[in-house]
């Protein structure tokens, strides 16, 4: 084997040695180099263009193909221009194709090849300075040709460092001699390691945190906007880092589940009632994502507050059909209580506006008008205004069961009084009289015919929940999972402005990133969890916790054998309560289902981190109704245990300021060690926790 060992030493005093030949050390750049670059048929116009920009600055270009768009093996080419860079034919070497994984794999199977993808400029940066590498890979898909070339740019301007960034990468070529041995020794298995503080001493690597955060959360990603080109360049990187790591596709090969989604957005719109035309955003209000944008000549129906029940029944005489026009809220008598509760209290038909659509569409509506006292319009059009115009995302699937897509629209009471006019309710004043006896009006047909035609906007894509799933060891137990999850979308680019979303909730998404390389890397040292372990991003949780839903409604891995879901959202911040102490964490559900998962978690807090546990969201009166709010209780509502990692609100919430540079990585860190030692835990208990508590938190939200 000697003569194996001497070509590998061989190999390493090259590479430590002659790496720099090419550099023009005075002025920091790559001048008149041979370039080798190739690309799949996602690449040649790229290709190209990357191939002229270099030409221009004086560079001998050796083209690897291909230079058309019919499909070919990606391997051929890459191992083309590997071939140059390893045998100095070129000085340093361009790949492209569409996602980058394949050419950068393919390369990297040769020994003298350091090749390294590249989303962002700064990537391609530290990719030369920290890791010395000599061909950039590129995934043509998912970046803009202004970025590619910018790139290109970057890592010719760059210099490998040195220092301590040079035994690291030497450290690959003795990594390399290793598999070598091993292999011609006949040890193709690495021994188990037996220490058993191994697992105790993981900590988060908060560098790898910083790295993947400063790119997702960067410019580049334009807001991680659901359906939108950033979203789906964070889908790709993901995907790119689990491959990475060894993480095989877990549905059909794939790493993604692909989640049907449709936009809407209202672009105008209006209503006549007979000559009264009323203009949408000024004289009426309507909430978005209609099913049906256009009525004609529909009879209007007054009925009353559109509340049906034992004791009370606005729709009396009413025969289905039409438009039905209710007043908000419920009837109240001269002292204000509510005329539909023995007590006088409020009735829950006062503040469910879902009930009253239900109920509409049940006895044949085809649309429902809400009239709001005035000041009750002025206020509610402050609010909805700008929402109502603003695109709309809901899972694109039949709504049987799921309420009701009835259009709904509000008026003010002045502009619809004219309505009544003539009919058996004349007025609003009127019909305040008849309650005041304490009894409901019959339905009154009203004269006005109704008009509604809307502008909106409607298509229907399909967005990525990304899969990274390590299969347990133990054959009795590793059908059951836990999973851990983040939503990696954000709400994208508002009024011209990138809305990067670091805590909200990039922090999650680069935690269960780093929360699976550790479980890989135990499990690749011989530690293997028991029981399995899924790691999810979610997509669509700024839309409505959509990704999720559509999860626990078509799982990946039967809901019934699902552990648990620990949840990550924004935990790289402070809020105010806890300006001066960042040690601490919110936890929400933990007790809700399993009183075992709350046990488990503080067991693991006092080993293991010694954070303060802040249960001040645990409760259901909770007005800011976090427990809702996040995608664990798409699971809690499956009677699956949940707990939620949160560190609150800050000023930056859902605005342009929330930046990877506000981020407070050892906190990230070490809160994420508290979820790797819970998930660790759970995964490896001889008896699964057990669900044995009655949830307080009503699972309709």
């Amino acid at each position: 084997m000697s003569w194996l060992r001497s070509h590998v030493l061989g190999i390493q005093k090259k590479f430590f040695f002659d790496a720099h030949r090419f550099i023009n050390v005075g002025c920091g750049y790559f001048r008149g180099m041979t370039i080798s670059i190739g690309c799949d048929h996602a690449g040649p116009a790229l290709k190209a263009r990357i191939a002229q920009h270099l030409e221009a600055q004086g560079h001998v270009m050796l083209n690897r193909g291909t230079d058309s768009n019919d499909s070919v093996d990606y391997p051929d080419h890459a191992h083309a221009v590997a071939d140059d860079v390893s045998s100095d034919a070129a000085a340093l070497g361009i790949l492209i194709c569409g996602s980058a994984n394949g050419v950068a794999m393919t390369a990297n199977k040769h020994p003298e090849v350091r090749a390294a993808i590249a989303w962002t400029p700064e990537i391609a940066t530290l990719a030369r300075e920290h890791n010395d590498a000599n061909v950039l890979c590129i995934p043509a898909r998912f970046v803009s040709e202004e970025t590619a070339l910018a790139m290109v740019d970057a890592f010719f301007n760059s210099q490998f460092e040195g220092g301590r960034h040079q035994r690291r990468v030497g450290k690959i070529a003795c990594a390399m001699l290793a598999s070598f041995v091993l292999v011609l020794s006949g040890w193709a298995q690495r021994p188990a390691l037996t220490d058993p503080g191994y697992v105790n001493s993981v900590k988060l690597d908060e560098k790898q945190l910083k790295v993947h955060l400063s790119i997702l959360a960067s410019d580049g990603f334009e807001g991680r906007e659901t359906g939108e080109v950033g979203q789906r360049k964070a889908a790709a990187y993901l995907e790119a880092y689990y491959a990475s790591l060894g993480f095989e596709g877990c549905n059909n090969g794939s790493y993604f589940q692909m989640v049907p989604m449709t936009n809407t957005q209202i672009r105008g719109g209006e209503l006549v009632v007979s000559e009264d035309t009323l203009v949408l955003a000024e004289d009426f209000l309507l909430y978005p994502g209609l099913d049906v944008t256009e009525l004609n000549d529909e009879k209007l129906t007054f009925v009353g507050h559109g509340i049906q029940t034992d004791s009370w029944n606005d729709y009396k005489k009413y025969k289905g059909g039409g438009v039905v026009v209710m007043r908000s809220g419920e009837p109240v008598d001269a002292e204000g209580k509510s005329l539909l509760t023995e007590d006088g209290e409020t009735s829950e038909w006062a503040e469910s506006m879902s009930k009253k659509r239900d109920l509409a569409q049940e006895l044949g509506a085809k649309a429902v008008v809400v009239v709001l006292e005035d000041e009750e319009f002025e206020m509610r059009k402050s609010r909805m205004k700008r929402w109502m115009l603003r695109k709309a995302t809901s899972l694109n699937r039949e709504k049987e069961g799921e309420g009701t897509n009835l259009p709904t629209m509000f008026v003010s009471a002045t502009r619809a009084e004219s309505w009544l006019a003539g009919s058996k309710v004349a007025s609003f004043a009127d019909h305040n009289e008849m309650l005041a006896k304490g009894t409901p009006a019959k339905a009154a047909a009203l004269n006005p015919t109704f008009e509604m035609n809307i502008d909106q906007l409607r298509y229907s894509y399909e967005a990525e929940n990304v899969l990274a799933f390590l299969e347990g060891s133990d054959e009795e137990l590793k059908d059951e999972v836990i999973v851990v999850t983040s939503h990696y979308d954000h709400v994208g680019i508002i009024d011209g402005e990138i809305h990067n979303g670091a805590d909200d909730d990039g922090s999650g998404t680069v935690t269960v990133m780093e929360l699976a390389r550790q479980f890989k890397d135990l499990s690749e040292r011989g530690f293997h969890p028991r029981r399995s372990v899924l790691f999810m991003n979610v997509v669509g949780e700024e839309k409505g916790l959509l990704g999720s839903e559509w999860y626990a409604d078509h799982p990946i891995f039967p809901l019934e054998n699902t552990v648990a879901n620990l949840n990550i959202d924004m935990i790289g911040r402070t809020d105010e309560a806890h300006s001066d102490d960042p040690r601490y964490v919110y936890l929400i559900g933990a007790d809700k289902l399993s009183s075992e998962l709350h046990e488990v978690s503080e067991y693991c807090n006092e080993t293991y981190t010694n954070l303060a546990l802040d249960y001040t969201y645990n409760a259901p009166d909770d007005p800011n109704r976090f427990y809702y709010r996040s995608d664990h209780y798409n699971f809690a509502k499956n009677n699956i245990p949940v707990i939620f990692y949160f560190t609150g609100v800050h000023e930056d919430y859902h605005k342009p300021g929330d930046d990877a540079d506000k981020i407070l990585y050892p906190k990230m860190a070490e809160i994420g060690k508290l979820v790797f030692h819970t998930a660790w835990h759970l995964a490896n208990m001889d008896n699964r926790i057990e669900v044995d508590r009655v949830n307080d938190f009503p699972s309709d939200r």
